[in-house]
């Protein structure tokens, strides 16, 4: 019997994906930059798609049988209630970032089982590859695909860091409307990492200050997979990037991993692409200056900038 329900409940969760897929289209991509907001039954009734995402997560934990309006009407408030009733939480009928959280809590416990026996550990190297175009996150595992997990990267204000880095530091508790797990990227400046949410309605959006966030059932499942010092790789649409001075070794920012990754196209290795001019980068520089006969130091100028098609 657990078997057959915890089937069922991932073909319903795969039918809310394409849905969801549709949906998003429908709608454009102004719908990245929503933030989330209160919900409550009033006139004239609140209309979105959080309101959508909570009928759907509401009809797959059995608690809303109506039709998926997006409306938040007579019907899903009384879904609400039945919900918050059922889990210990007062019973309003207002859907706050408590209730979004216990939401999520309780179908994590039932997906993250179905998925689990469904899923296996990677054997081989993990590595990650985040795609902020298609709001995925590919695993490897010795170079082959794994799996894939939807995500929510950051918004056109907070992009995501774009730039190959490396997990430094794993929290199982993190809290908050970080959700569960905390796996922080070494990205030189700001703190960035992949965390689970309390937004569960965010993924598949650019909706965040530039972490990664991922359902948190499935952040649990990446937690176990990845160590310190996984590789991550992001890849999206950034803010342009201008040097506006010299570069030197021991020099760290966002127009470093611009210098690192002219010296890649041209043929020159400068290692990861992570924004600190350090061994990798000078030893692309003296092959960089030797070829070009340029003086031999260390220092990216202008003549290096020009060549580079930087300047």
């Amino acid at each position: 019997m657990l078997k057959k329900s915890l089937s069922v409940v991932i073909i319903i969760m795969f039918i809310l994906m394409i849905t969801n897929s549709i949906y998003l289209e429908a709608i454009g991509p102004d719908y990245n930059c929503l933030e989330s907001r209160e919900l409550w039954l009033r006139e004239p009734k609140m209309e979105g798609y959080d309101i959508l995402e909570l009928q759907r997560e509401l009809t797959a934990l059995g608690f809303y049988k109506g039709k998926l309006s997006s409306l938040y009407d007579q019907e899903t408030y009384q879904a609400v209630r039945r919900f918050q009733f059922a889990n210990g939480l007062p019973a309003t009928g207002v859907v706050r970032d408590q209730t979004w959280a216990q939401i999520t809590e309780v179908a994590n416990q039932v997906l993250l089982e179905a998925t689990a026996q469904n899923l296996k550990e990677p054997t081989g190297e993990v590595s990650l590859l985040i795609d902020g175009y298609r709001k995925e996150m590919i695993v490897y595992s010795d170079g082959e695909i794994h799996h894939k997990f939807p995500v929510a990267v950051g918004k056109s204000s907070t992009r995501s860091p774009i730039g190959e880095w490396a997990i430094i530091a794993k929290d199982a508790d993190w809290g908050g409307g970080f959700g569960d797990r905390w796996m922080r990227l070494n990205v030189p400046w700001g703190i960035y990492g992949i965390h689970g949410t309390n937004k569960p309605h965010s993924i598949g959006t650019a909706a965040s200050h530039g972490c990664i966030r991922m359902f948190n059932r499935d952040v649990k499942i990446l937690y176990n997979w990845v160590e310190v010092g996984t590789r991550v790789k992001i890849i999206g649409n950034r803010d342009p990037i201008e040097i506006t001075h010299d570069l030197r070794p021991g020099q760290t920012g966002r127009d470093v991993l611009l210098f690192q990754e002219k010296l890649r196209e041209h043929g020159f290795d400068p290692g990861y692409t992570d924004g600190r001019f350090g061994e990798g980068t000078q030893d692309a520089m003296k092959e960089f200056k030797y070829i070009y006969g340029l003086e031999d130091n260390l220092i990216a100028d202008d003549n290096t900038f020009y060549i580079l098609g930087i300047k």
